[in-house]
């Protein structure tokens, strides 16, 4: 075959070649202009999540909001996010619930969300997805959502038809309350906000001491203390009872061996 004859079979292949280089390119670009998250159009609630994995189950909780958010406006730290769009939320990972709620920035997400993971008073919002990178993160307070979920507590309490006496947002010290019904038991309950300190390994111990105003030398010891994971921080639960005999004043008396600084603050709920 002579140089002419070659050229004139194959002159067309470059063409055929550069052609299906566009193609591709063109394929590629398409998918990346229409994929959200390659296109940083996805968009989220505007809620930092973390993974409550106490009582053998996980569920999402609420831990920050975002300024200006759709979940700024509508949900609260602490509250825990039960379904996505019908989805139930129990056992997923926390990629797993962050791929439900995220979308295309200016779509809508349903959310159902609830003060305990066992799904006490639910609340469904339809949440309009905004831009990640749009806005600023608004902290939140770890006292303030410890407090808020302690607060929770007490609502829980009440509805379960538990009398509460007297609650106390305070630091470790004397607590007194009233009583008057002879041989009547209170449930003392103290839970701690502990945060990691600057040395892990020193001693952290809380006990209470509970007796009658006039009978201090016939305290009762409690002393059984336990932690649980809360979303962003850890909780200390203190239990124990007390009964009186007679009416009067009550006091119970916090003790906390913290060498650490790890305490961050305490509330005292008696009850009966």
């Amino acid at each position: 075959m002579g140089i002419a004859a070659f050229s004139e079979r194959y002159r067309y292949i470059p063409y055929f070649y550069l052609m299906k280089k566009a193609i591709f390119f063109f394929i590629l670009y398409f998918c990346i202009s229409q994929s959200p998250l390659l296109a940083q159009n996805v968009g989220g609630i505007g809620a930092q999540l973390l993974m409550d994995t106490t009582g053998g189950h996980t569920m999402p909780m609420v831990s920050g909001l975002v300024a200006g958010s759709a979940a700024d406006q509508h949900l609260k730290a602490t509250d825990y996010i039960i379904k996505v769009n019908g989805t139930s939320c129990l056992d997923k990972t926390l990629v797993e619930v962050v791929g439900m709620i995220r979308g295309e920035v200016g779509t809508i997400v349903h959310v159902t969300v609830a003060d305990t993971k066992e799904g006490k008073n639910p609340r469904e919002y339809d949440l309009t997805r905004g831009a990640i990178s749009s806005i600023t993160t608004k902290s939140i307070d770890p006292v303030a959502a410890f407090t808020e979920q302690c607060e929770n507590d007490v609502r829980e309490m009440k509805k379960r038809g538990v009398t509460v006496v007297k609650t106390f947002p305070s630091d470790c010290g004397n607590y007194f309350f009233n009583f008057d019904a002879e041989a009547q038991t209170y449930t003392i309950r103290v839970m701690v906000l502990e945060g990691a300190g600057d040395d892990a390994a020193k001693p952290f111990i809380v006990t209470a001491r509970v007796f009658d105003n006039t009978n201090e030398k016939d305290a009762t010891e409690i002393s059984r203390y336990r932690k649980e994971n809360v979303g962003s921080y850890t909780r200390g639960l203190l239990d124990g009872t007390a009964t009186f005999k007679k009416g009067g004043v009550g006091v119970v008396n916090v003790q906390l061996h913290d060498e650490g600084k790890k305490c961050k603050t305490m509330y005292v709920v008696i009850c009966k």
